[in-house]
């Protein structure tokens, strides 16, 4: 029964990253676009790779297209082989530092970006990409810090 509170807990984080994403979509300025459901993704596959699959992500990258307007599939293309890649090494990626865990994040999403901003047609600059991804990159520090914190307080009431 506790295992249906942290999916639930989990599907909640996936659709409040939905409604930021979707708010800071709106921006103009490239480099603070901020991949929240990507983000929380990562996450949750690192944290969790047994309870969120390729077909999670697969419908994540599907709502990432819908509501910002890019070409239909591409996210979700990407977003499983991330999470393939993922769920295989979790054990070596849990095993990484802090640093290490964000170096990993800013190479997936620089690698992500630059295949959607080609495919999409995006003007865009190499630097300009970089700083969006360090700057996701941080955003993940805080939601990991955040997302353990409340994982430990409410660990004994909800979760296995």
């Amino acid at each position: 029964m506790k295992n249906y509170f942290l999916r639930l807990f989990i599907y909640i984080t996936f659709i409040i990253s939905l409604f930021l994403q979707i708010i800071f979509t709106k921006n103009s300025n490239i480099i603070l676009h901020i991949s929240w459901l990507i983000l929380v993704l990562i996450y949750w596959i690192i944290s969790y790779p047994y309870i969120i699959n390729i077909i999670t992500s697969f419908c994540i990258g599907l709502m990432i297209d819908f509501f910002t307007n890019y070409i239909l599939g591409v996210h979700s293309l990407l977003l499983c082989i991330i999470t393939y890649f993922l769920s295989y090494n979790y054990k070596l990626i849990t095993n990484f530092n802090i640093i290490c865990k964000s170096l990993l994040i800013i190479f997936i999403l620089f690698t992500i970006n630059i295949v959607v901003y080609y495919i999409n047609n995006i003007n865009y600059s190499y630097l300009n990409l970089f700083y969006q991804t360090i700057l996701n990159s941080c955003i993940w520090i805080i939601i990991y810090f955040f997302m353990d914190k409340i994982y430990y307080k409410c660990k004994n009431y909800f979760f296995i």
